[in-house]
């Protein structure tokens, strides 16, 4: 057998093999947790993620209208990118994985907590929402940490790291920010949340 012979054989094995794989994962990926608290555990709290990631989505849109620095709008045009993406694929998976078609809901409570970012403008906007992303990114990472005890499925606890790792990171810069713009340099706002500060080393 010549070598191009070989390698057409190589080829055409790797082509089989990956079609096989990839009708495994697919059959993998539409099946539910096969333990009942795990199943629940994931729909609860992909709802309830999606749900905050939309709060999140709301005060980020209106950041890009109000902040000043233009790094801060960059920050947060990448939080709506980002987050707006994770609602997307939760939603498939719950789709997929449990047959539920869900759409965000923001509580009366969310939006009386947003209400506060419209009185403000310039300096005082920027501050009061470093301040309360700080927050809001610190119950996510708390739930997420959950999931990573608690999920089934490979693809929801890799979100669910990448949730952690993303949002520590930006809780990190908006520190940062807060004390290089405007003296705010006490940091730690998300301890109280009862973080691991190592998570967000």
């Amino acid at each position: 057998m010549t070598i191009k012979k070989k390698a057409q054989l190589f080829l055409s094995v790797l082509f089989a093999l990956s079609i096989t794989l990839s009708g495994f994962s697919i059959v993998q990926a539409d099946a539910p947790a096969p333990d009942p608290e795990q199943a629940a555990f994931e729909i609860d709290f992909m709802k309830d993620m999606i749900d905050h990631h939309a709060s999140a989505v709301v005060m980020a849109e209106i950041c890009l209208k109000r902040a000043v620095h233009e790094k801060l709008r960059a920050l947060c045009q990448q939080m709506l990118t980002d987050q707006t993406h994770e609602i997307e694929v939760m939603q498939e998976w719950l789709s997929d994985w449990y047959g539920i078609d869900y759409r965000p809901r923001l509580s009366g409570s969310e939006r009386k907590m947003m209400s506060p970012l419209l009185r403000h403008q310039g300096d005082e906007f920027e501050m009061h929402f470093m301040h309360m992303m700080i927050m809001h990114h610190s119950m996510a990472i708390e739930m997420s940490q959950m999931c990573l005890d608690m999920a089934y499925h490979p693809e929801l606890i890799s979100l669910c790291g990448n949730i952690i790792a993303t949002q520590s990171a930006e809780i990190e810069q908006m520190e940062i920010w807060l004390c290089e713009w405007y003296d705010h340099c006490d940091g730690g706002h998300h301890k109280h949340m009862g973080l691991n500060r190592a998570l967000l080393a």
